[in-house]
């Protein structure tokens, strides 16, 4: 008779202890989208890398870029932003201006055309490469993380050679 209780009792007890375990997990607050526009728009491949790739955040309102913890800003989750480079547009519109390495994220492009299945530099078309950037407001402004994607056109011209697949 004793066994015939066990089972239940013992499936109970292993559903509070899920339940209540999943009650004491921490609360992640959800990400803000931003737009995000990259300068220069385009790229060709075939010329030398630019120094910096220049990005332009746009903030919805309800959010200052004042507040904005430039130390936490990445690229593709791996590239740093310039933070001695990076400045507030303008405050009244919520633009910041994020800059970037140059060879850094040309070498992120053809890792994303690589993936995309672009190994052939005699294609002409230019292709939209998405970016994606990412950070967190200050600790003081609640330590929100935005993220935003925008894209770069890309051209490949012949003459380009490809660095070697990752």
């Amino acid at each position: 008779m004793k066994r015939d209780w066990i089972l239940p009792v013992g499936s109970l007890i292993f559903l509070l202890a899920l339940i209540g375990g999943l009650a004491l997990q921490p609360v992640v607050g959800q990400a803000f989208v931003v737009g995000v526009r990259y300068d220069p728009a385009r790229l060709d491949l075939s010329e030398p890398d630019p120094i910096y790739i220049n990005a332009t955040l746009d903030f919805p309102s309800g959010y200052s870029v004042s507040d904005i913890n430039a130390s936490t800003i990445l690229l593709e989750g791996t590239v740093p932003s310039e933070t001695s480079l990076n400045y507030v547009i303008d405050a009244k519109f919520n633009k910041y201006y994020a800059v970037f390495d140059g060879a850094a994220v040309v070498n992120i492009i053809w890792v994303k055309l690589y993936h995309m299945g672009v190994v052939d530099p005699t294609v002409h078309k230019p292709f939209k490469v998405y970016l994606t950037i990412t950070g967190n407001l200050n600790d003081s402004a609640g330590g929100t993380q935005f993220t935003g994607t925008g894209y770069i056109a890309v051209k490949i011209y012949s003459s380009t050679p490809p660095p070697p697949p990752p």
